[in-house]
């Protein structure tokens, strides 16, 4: 027979600890405060002086063939008792591993207003994957991806030991959003069912109807790559292809060129992005023949947003998301540090040193680096890196790397490829106009240079 566990019900007047055992000390409050996770409180009324809530957490999870004590509610008409009123239904099975839900409905002065709690019964104990953080009440959990974006993906996150927060379960959800933005933003492999941005450039000038996250991901990169006069273009794919082809071929069979500037010209009449077209109504899209899209200078901040977007939604105490080591995401607190900021390295871009500066980062900051050290190859000495300049078709290169911090992922890694691409003075006057954008360059000859506000704002050592 099934063991069902009867609710145990506390309604606070006296105001003692709901749900304590015997061996526990009682807490009491003065009215009108109620007792909430063994802390006195003030409730707030849900109308006139009608107070009505739960004790304790909204959701609860325990372990297979635990006891299981509600933790009750308040219900009362200013210091009058309601308990009459109130009808309680939904029981917790806790010798059966589910989600269960308990009802609390106040039936009063002809309104009626419902509570509910979630109670999780589950053979494994809430964030036994973490680990505690030393001389805190604080766990990190971590997990990396490998098979996502064509890169490594980072994620730690730090939840308080009495948080519902189950790190398995936010896990599973920022892979799900990485397995589905890697696909439908993939220009290098198809995918079963899926039109992606390889299935657009397979056959440009078809009419293709796509998901509206990747219409989303396509219309903001063409109504921002303006405000950086295209340094930065999504229609650049057909130059970046021969760019590639030449890079991958020095690299995997030795046989190192710099593409005649001819070949490139010739592609150069398919980079308008002006011939992309597309229907929000109907989430189509269609383009001249020959033309290819790439979206790598924006995707993985694109994609980081959605991520931090569902990890502000959680109750954390902090979080960092690394998205290829480039693309850094920073939510909440540290969970140590006492001015509640994180300390990132900033890579040098020679290697002679791990680093060449470090910075603080703080709640909502996010961290882009754009640099010549991670895709390119060498000709006869010279570095022909990745990022290619819309106009001169060729990799520019003014300086080793940019690092911009700002608030949004997308914008902040549009922004740090194209102010890559720029001397570092034009690069600061760009960074010095926008409020809210700041960066540091490590100069081709070693020196370090920074945007207005940088140092005052971010900066802990240069190296």
């Amino acid at each position: 027979m099934k063991k069902i566990l009867t609710l145990v019900l506390f309604l606070v007047l006296t105001i003692t600890l709901a749900g304590c055992n015997d061996k526990e000390e009682p807490i009491e409050c003065e009215l009108p405060k109620v007792i909430v996770d063994g802390n006195c409180v003030d409730p707030s009324p849900i109308y006139g002086d009608i107070y009505f809530s739960l004790i304790g957490a909204d959701e609860v999870t325990i372990l297979v063939d635990d006891e299981y004590y509600d933790k009750g509610y308040i219900a009362r008409d200013d210091q009058t008792p309601l308990t009459e009123y109130v009808s309680v239904t939904g029981d917790v099975n806790v010798t059966q591993v589910g989600t269960y839900y308990v009802q609390y409905t106040l039936d009063y002065q002809g309104t009626q207003t419902t509570l509910i709690r979630t109670v999780n019964v589950t053979t494994v104990e809430l964030n036994d994957n973490c680990d505690l953080v030393t001389d805190t009440s604080l766990l990190e959990c971590k997990r990396d991806w490998t098979e996502y974006l064509h890169t490594l993906v980072s994620l730690k996150l730090y939840i308080s030991d009495t948080s519902m927060v189950d790190s398995r379960e936010v896990f599973a959800e920022v892979e799900t959003i990485l397995s589905y933005y890697n696909q439908i933003s993939d220009k290098y492999e198809s995918y079963d069912g899926v039109t992606n941005v390889r299935t657009i450039n397979e056959n440009p000038t078809a009419v293709h109807v796509i998901d509206e996250d990747l219409f989303n991901l396509i219309e903001f990169t063409l109504e921002h790559q303006a405000e950086v006069n295209n340094l930065f273009n999504a229609a650049l794919g057909p130059v970046l292809q021969i760019w590639h082809d030449y890079r991958e071929n020095c690299n995997n069979n030795g046989v190192c060129e710099v593409p005649p500037m001819q070949d490139l010209l010739d592609k150069k009449p398919l980079t308008d992005p002006d011939d992309i077209t597309m229907d929000r109504e109907n989430l189509t899209i269609t383009m001249l023949e020959g033309m290819s899209l790439d979206l790598g200078g924006v995707s993985k901040g694109y994609i980081s947003n959605i991520i931090t977007a569902y990890l502000d939604s959680l109750d954390l105490h902090g979080y960092l998301v690394n998205n290829g080591e480039s693309n850094i995401s920073i939510g909440g607190l540290h969970p140590v540090r006492d001015n509640g900021k994180f300390l990132l390295a900033v890579t040098d871009p020679t290697f002679i040193s791990p680093w060449y500066a470090t910075i603080y980062l703080g709640d909502g900051d996010q961290l882009v680096t754009s640099g010549d050290y991670q895709q390119y190859y060498t000709v006869d000495g010279e570095f022909y890196h990745h990022i290619i300049h819309n106009d001169t078709l060729m990799p520019e290169r003014y300086s080793r790397s940019v690092s911009v911090i700002t608030t949004d992922a997308a914008l902040a890694d549009l922004y740090s490829t194209a102010i890559f691409l720029m001397t570092i003075e034009e690069g600061k006057a760009f960074v010095n106009a926008i409020d809210g954008l700041e960066a540091i360059w490590y100069d081709i000859d070693g020196t370090v240079h920074f945007s207005d506000n940088f140092e005052e704002d971010y900066l802990n050592a240069l190296n």
